[in-house]
């Protein structure tokens, strides 16, 4: 079972470099207790990382545009943040983001597309600013 678990945990950081690729202007910073940390990590990168966005059916670049969209709809800027970063270095243009966002609002409404909107402009100006 260990060896399995390796090769989830293997799978879900190599997939992590491709989605927040070191030196990235605006890498996620998820803060979790001491107490769990660890574990957390593991079992999130193994389990998202590895099993979810490994598998072959969809390309990266899909599983960035559908996981934008939820986030945006659901609310969660944090972790927006974090993929629309991740599409970016997927190749997701900014205008994708945007029309992603977008294309949401008929469906989670005009406020949860202006929330988007913004966490979008903000991951924007913040790799304006890294360019100088």
């Amino acid at each position: 079972m260990s060896d399995e678990i390796d090769e989830r945990l293997a799978r879900g950081m190599a997939t992590a470099l491709e989605l927040f690729k070191p030196g990235s202007s605006s890498p996620p910073s998820f803060k979790y207790p001491k107490e769990i940390a660890e574990d957390w990590n593991q079992f999130s990168v193994s389990t998202v990382l590895g099993d979810v966005w490994g598998r072959p059916t969809l390309e990266k670049k899909q599983r960035a545009m559908i996981t934008i969209a939820v986030l945006t709809a659901t609310n969660k800027p944090e972790q927006l943040r974090a993929y629309i970063t991740a599409g970016l270095n997927l190749g997701l243009t900014r205008e994708e983001i945007c029309e992603i966002i977008l294309h949401i609002s008929v469906y989670a409404g005009f406020p949860t597309a202006i929330q988007g909107f913004a966490v979008a402009n903000q991951v924007f100006d913040q790799i304006d600013q890294a360019a100088g």
